[in-house]
């Protein structure tokens, strides 16, 4: 029996790119707040930051980075209620001191069902964290009406990072009071962004923006999945289970980010994914795309093999004879041009008989073409 299968193909995706400084300050945050907590893979940066970090600050990334994993919630409910993720300082800090405490509240209840969403996924069972989860349901409403329930979830997620039990009652107290809440998370923002964060920011924009410019092209091109436009795009494959869900994105957009150097993180929102990465990765590959072409600046650096590309552009087929008669020049001359010319693959040839056909090679000069008009985009 003839069988005949439907393959669901992936979407069609729509790339683009945005320089964002609220991106920027929460990923530093988290790499922050992995390094005074155990991870020993960042960069001088980071390491000279958190040694200088107050400690009222560290008090307050020790409150938040549970209900908040790492400040990764605080990213996502920020990119979520915002369209435009390109606004400066003080309207990123404007737009957190105009919460009321129901979008506390909401802040809150979000970080409490994807904390437990990550758990149930990814984190063995912890007798524990089972035992508090019978008395909770992690319904949106039921959490919103019921603040005694709202405080075991706390307590739950708590739990699953290993808090000690002797503190967790006083730091679900803490999450009981949405206005210090709220206080905590802006101190925090405050005291990065002015202990360093700022300057980072302004010295690094330059190199952001031209980063996004250079790479128009690239993010207008048509990929067989996004696993490859990713790694296109920024050097770096995407080692994650969630592979399958960032393929299936219709939307992917890159966010250049500072101090992640060989790390990738995303967020994704139904059919939106977020995509932040190291530009600095992207400076190393770049040296080896333009040592590819080394070749064919040298032979375009020369008149005589300019003026032999321009009449094959003219003509679109010559032979050497041709190009000897047009150019009044010595046929070993010619020979020796066009032989740097087909080294270079600027020039194809094919023979009938006896003789040699020459003719530019249009894919080659365009991609040549496309390289130094980038650097008008710097």
């Amino acid at each position: 029996m003839e069988r005949h299968l439907l393959i669901p193909a992936f979407p069609k995706t729509e790339l683009n790119a945005v320089n964002s400084l609220a991106i920027n300050l929460f990923t530093n945050i988290q790499l922050v707040d992995y390094y005074l907590n155990g991870s020993s893979k960042q960069n001088d940066w980071i390491r000279n930051f958190s040694a200088d970090l107050s400690e009222t600050s560290k008090k307050d990334l020790k409150l938040l980075r549970t209900v908040f994993a790492h400040s990764v919630i605080l990213r996502d409910f920020y990119i979520k209620k915002n369209s435009d993720l390109t606004g400066n300082w003080d309207l990123f800090i404007q737009w957190w001191e105009q919460l009321d405490e129901a979008d506390i509240l909401a802040l809150v209840i979000y970080g409490i069902r994807e904390t437990m969403d990550y758990y149930h996924k990814y984190i063995p069972r912890m007798l524990a964290v089972e035992e508090v989860m019978q008395e909770v349901r992690l319904e949106e409403e039921s959490l919103f009406q019921d603040s005694d329930m709202r405080r075991q979830a706390v307590k739950a997620v708590l739990l699953s990072w290993s808090v000690p039990i002797e503190k967790i009652n006083k730091i679900a107290e803490h999450y009981d009071n949405l206005s210090f809440i709220k206080e905590s998370i802006i101190r925090l923002l405050r005291t990065f962004w002015n202990s360093g964060v700022n300057q980072q920011w302004q010295s690094n924009q330059r190199a952001l923006v031209t980063w996004v410019r250079q790479h128009e092209t690239l993010l207008k091109k048509s990929y067989p999945t996004n696993g490859a436009a990713i790694f296109e795009i920024t050097g770096l494959y995407p080692d994650t289970r969630e592979l399958e869900k960032i393929n299936r994105a219709e939307y992917l957009t890159f966010i250049p980010s500072s101090n992640l150097e060989r790390l990738l993180t995303f967020t994704r929102f139904d059919k939106h994914i977020y995509l932040m990465f190291d530009p600095k990765v992207e400076a190393g590959r770049n040296k080896e795309k333009l040592s590819g072409y080394s070749s064919a600046f040298e032979g375009l650096g020369d008149i005589t093999r300019l003026q032999i590309i321009d009449l094959l552009a003219e003509n679109k087929e010559m032979f050497a004879q041709q190009i000897i008669q047009q150019l009044n020049l010595k046929q070993s001359t010619v020979s020796r041009h066009l032989n740097q010319l087909q080294q270079a693959n600027l020039v194809t040839v094919h023979q009938e008989g006896n003789t040699k056909y020459f003719s530019i090679n249009e894919d080659e000069l365009k991609k040549v073409a496309a390289t130094l008009n980038s650097f008008l985009k710097v």
